[in-house]
C-alpha cells in the first residue's frame, strides 16, 4: 500500500543536516493562488473541480513530478489522514477538510498542499539548517507549477492569499529547533522576546493541552508583505543562528553550573524508556528530549542522533499503527505498544 511505502521511506529526520545537533529541520512554504478561483473556504463544487483537474494535469504532465502522489484526503480513512498530519505532509485543517488534496513527490522532495487556506502551498523540508537550499527547491516547483497556473498577482501587493500576513511573496521560512537547555534553564521567555526583537516569531510545537512536545520549537518569518525573498530568508537563517548560540551558551552553563543534575535527568530518562511498560506520548517525547541532550553532550556515548530522531517521529499513533499492522482500540493499548517499541530500540549493552 502506498502509506506503508511512505512509512517505510526516510523523511527530513533520517539523516543530520549542518547544526544538526540543535536544528532538525528547515522548510520553506510558499503560498499559490489561482487568479479567477474563489479562496477554497469560498469555493463551490465546479471551482473546486477546476483547482483538482489544474493539480491533475500538473502531476500527469509536469516533467518535475514523475512517480507523484495525487492524493485525495479525504477519500482516506482516519488513521491515514492522521498519518500524513503526524509525518508533515498535510495539516490538521486539511486533515479535516472534504476538499482538500495533497500532491506527494517522494524522489523530489517536496509536497504540495492543495485547497488547504490557499489554493497551492509548496512545502519542501530539509535537514538541518538549509535555509537556502530549501527556497531554491521550492522556487523551482514554483515556477514549473506556474507553467500550468496563472497566478493571483498585484503588481502592488504582490502575490494574493487568503490570509493577509502571507500576501506579498507568500513565503514562510521556518526551522524545527530542539532547545532543551534554554527550557530547563527557564530563558525561553527571554528567547522569545529576543525573536521578537529580531522581526521572527518562535513558538513551541504544542500537544495536547497545549504542552511543549520535546522541547521542541518552530521559529519563522512573521510577515510576509514589504520584504523580498532574500531579506525572509536571510532573517530567518539569522534567527535560527542566534538560537544554535543561545542554546549551546545555555547547555555550557547547564553543564557546568548542574552537571549532576544534568546526568540525573539523562539517566533517569534513558531507565524509564527501557523499562516502562506504559509511555504516552507526551512523557515519551520529553524523555527522548533529555536523551538527545545526552547524547549531543556526550553523558551517553553509543547512541546517534539520528536514531532518536526517528523515534520522535515513529512514537506517533499513527506511525506505531503502522509498524504494529494493526488499529489500536484504545489509549491504553497504544501507549503499551509505544513502550515495548521504544524498550526494543534501547535493548543493548551497557552505555
Amino acid at each position: 500500500m502506498v502509506f506503508d511505502e511512505l512509512y517505510r521511506h526516510g523523511g527530513f529526520w533520517s539523516t543530520t543536516g549542518p547544526q544538526g545537533d540543535v536544528v532538525l529541520s528547515t522548510r520553506v512554504r510558499l503560498a499559490r493562488n489561482l487568479a479567477t478561483v474563489p479562496f477554497p473556504h469560498k469555493q463551490d463544487e465546479p471551482e473546486q473541480t477546476i483547482v483538482k483537474s489544474v493539480s491533475y494535469r500538473f502531476v500527469h504532465e509536469s516533467e518535475i513530478n514523475r512517480n507523484a502522489l495525487f492524493v485525495e484526503v479525504s477519500s482516506l480513512d482516519a488513521h491515514d489522514r492522521r498519518f500524513l498530519r503526524e509525518r508533515n505532509i498535510i495539516t490538521s485543517e486539511m486533515e479535516q477538510s472534504p476538499r482538500s488534496f495533497v500532491i506527494i513527490n517522494q524522489d523530489e522532495n517536496f509536497v504540495i498542499m492543495v485547497n488547504e487556506e490557499d489554493h497551492f502551498r509548496i512545502q519542501v523540508i530539509c535537514p538541518g539548517l538549509q535555509v537556502l537550499e530549501c527556497y531554491r527547491n521550492a522556487d523551482r516547483i514554483d515556477s514549473e507549477m506556474n507553467r500550468y497556473v496563472s497566478y493571483a498577482f498585484s503588481d502592488d501587493m504582490g502575490y494574493l492569499t487568503a490570509c493577509p500576513s502571507n500576501v506579498g511573496t507568500g513565503l514562510r521560512a521556518s526551522a524545527m529547533l530542539h532547545l532543551p537547555a534554554l527550557t530547563h534553564m527557564r530563558s525561553i521567555p527571554d528567547v522569545v522576546r529576543a525573536m521578537k526583537d529580531h522581526g521572527s516569531d518562535l513558538k513551541a510545537t504544542a500537544g495536547d493541552g497545549g504542552k511543549t512536545v520535546g522541547c521542541m520549537y518552530i521559529v519563522q518569518n512573521r510577515a510576509s508583505l514589504g520584504k523580498s525573498e532574500a531579506d525572509i530568508l536571510e532573517g530567518t537563517d539569522g534567527a535560527a543562528s542566534m538560537l544554535i548560540d543561545m542554546e549551546n551558551e545555555a547547555r555550557d552553563d547547564y553543564v557546568s553550573q548542574y552537571r549532576s543534575l544534568l546526568e540525573d535527568r539523562v539517566w533517569r530518562s534513558f531507565g524509564t524508556v527501557r523499562y516502562a511498560r506504559i509511555l504516552n506520548y507526551l512523557d515519551c517525547m520529553e524523555h527522548l528530549s533529555n536523551i538527545r541532550l545526552g547524547v549531543v553532550l556526550s553523558i551517553i556515548k553509543k547512541l546517534e542522533l539520528q536514531k532518536i530522531n526517528d523515534l520522535m517521529v515513529n512514537v506517533q499513533w499513527s506511525h506505531l499503527q503502522k509498524r504494529a499492522g494493526l488499529v489500536f482500540s484504545n489509549t491504553q493499548e497504544c501507549d503499551a505498544f509505544r513502550a515495548d517499541y521504544v524498550r526494543s530500540e534501547f535493548a543493548y549493552g551497557d552505555l
